[in-house]
């Protein structure tokens, strides 16, 4: 499998992961605002386009949404993402299957068309359900429909190595958005709601409740999201995947001691020994930034690994210039 065929399959997932989180992000920020009349700035914070976005409008919650929806220059936006989804698969056709390609077609074309933009005019809830919905639709059929292999490892090394992200980026509004979670476990009703709506963005309220049906307590979601390890958006549940497809490709290749492997094999290690409590003494905030930071280092590992290799310098000893 050639290194460009191995990055389209890679970035492929990545950015339907990416699309399909956003929609999530805006759609779960827009009820709370509704409930807590919070700002937008913060999602733009965890987002990554504070820098970008101009400051004057970053708490216009229609300004942001148009933004993260439909801007074609946002990196993040589901427009761009959908876009260069669509793009990476049209480059990977032979390796796609009829299904996968006209699912992901025809999501890009609903997008693009009137019906896309009425929807999103007449009723925004129910536009980003369809997103996310269209997205799911085309991992599942890929899920359903590609031979076991390289090119879906790969493809599923970057949906998870972007979702572990992405729930690392939702987990960490609230630190922008209310201030940081106290250790001694004491919370105001604000607090509470937007737990509930880090649960629902996610789509973890139904499975914590049935795991803590004595009621909700911060420690409880923060351990749940973080580290559950049945949960398949928990950020550990993505990383120990993410190591999983990673080995395979490394056995597959014959690469051996990569160091994205050895960045990813040891923060999945940290996040297995270091308890709820250890995580909300030394601060809630530093170790979802450290995850954020050390996840898009993996990523720019694997690049340098697989998809940009460096030649060994003894190649060059034994055939010099």
């Amino acid at each position: 499998m050639i290194s460009r065929v191995a990055e389209n399959c890679f970035w492929l997932f990545r950015y339907l992961e990416r699309a399909e989180n956003m929609a999530r992000l805006v759609h779960v920020n827009r009820g709370f605002q509704l409930e807590t009349s919070q700002g937008w700035h913060p999602v733009l914070v965890v987002s990554g386009e504070d820098g970008r976005y101009p400051a004057e409008d970053a708490e216009d919650g229609e300004s942001v949404q148009e933004y993260l929806t439909w801007d074609r220059d946002s990196p993040v936006g589901i427009v761009a993402s959908l876009f260069w989804a669509r793009e990476n698969a049209r480059m990977i056709r032979e390796l796609i299957s009829l299904e996968m390609w006209e699912s992901i077609n025809a999501a890009w074309q609903w997008l693009q068309g009137a019906s896309g933009r009425k929807l999103y005019r007449s009723d925004r809830d129910a536009f980003y359900r369809k997103v996310k919905d269209s997205v799911a639709l085309v991992i599942g059929i890929s899920q359903n429909t590609l031979l076991r292999g390289e090119p879906l490892d790969f493809m599923r090394l970057g949906m998870m190595l972007e979702r572990a992200g992405q729930t690392a980026r939702i987990m960490d509004v609230k630190y922008h958005l209310i201030g940081p979670t106290s250790a001694s476990g004491a919370e105001t009703a604000v607090e509470v709601a937007h737990w509930i709506a880090l649960l629902r963005s996610c789509s973890a309220a139904d499975s914590f409740s049935r795991q803590h049906q004595a009621g909700l307590h911060s420690s409880d979601v923060i351990r749940f999201l973080l580290k559950e390890e049945r949960f398949p958006r928990s950020v550990y549940y993505c990383l120990t995947c993410s190591a999983t497809y990673l080995g395979r490709i490394e056995e597959s290749t014959g690469s051996r001691a990569t160091r994205s492997g050895h960045l990813l094999r040891d923060l999945v290690e940290d996040l297995r020994t270091e308890s709820t409590k250890e995580v909300l003494e030394s601060g809630l905030h530093a170790e979802l930034t450290r995850i954020i930071d050390t996840t898009a280092e993996v990523c720019e590992a694997i690049h340098s690994d697989f998809f940009n290799p460096t030649l060994p310098e003894k190649v060059f000893q034994e055939h010099p210039a």
